[in-house]
């Protein structure tokens, strides 16, 4: 069994706790049942470390942010989401599954067609360094 946890192990309950109001989840609900504000967590892809693969990961998510009120609170959600898990990463928050070590943006926000009438969707790729969590001594 790997130690590595999934990035979304990770990142979504930073996410929700920075970010009380946001709907924040991997999936989206179906339109009778989906929310705004939004922030979607998928994988993209990553790579294991090469010294210890079974401890350490750089996976690549991506970081879509939904809003229905406009471009700019759509953008703004995006920015406060990538700074939770900036801050995350500098006060090094435990969750359950490990911690971030690291964010790096590959891609920086950028805007794309939502892919929902009335919104707007800001996007952006990100390599985060996923460690278990700290063994307490």
């Amino acid at each position: 069994m790997s130690l590595l946890a999934r990035p979304q192990q990770i990142v979504l309950p930073i996410l929700r706790e920075a970010l009380p109001d946001v709907n924040v989840n991997t999936w989206i609900a179906d339109v009778d049942y989906r929310e705004f504000p939004l922030i979607i967590v998928r994988r993209f892809g990553g790579v294991r470390d090469q010294s210890h693969p079974t401890l350490f990961s750089k996976p690549i998510i991506e970081l879509s942010a939904y809003s229905d009120v406009g471009l700019p609170e759509c953008e703004q959600l995006y920015e406060d989401a990538l700074e939770a898990l900036y801050l995350a990463v500098r006060n090094q928050t435990m969750t359950e599954h490990g911690y971030l070590r690291s964010v790096r943006e590959t891609m920086g926000a950028s805007q794309f067609s939502s892919l929902f009438q009335d919104s707007w969707r800001i996007q952006g790729l990100l390599m985060l360094g996923i460690r278990p969590p700290r063994i307490p001594t």
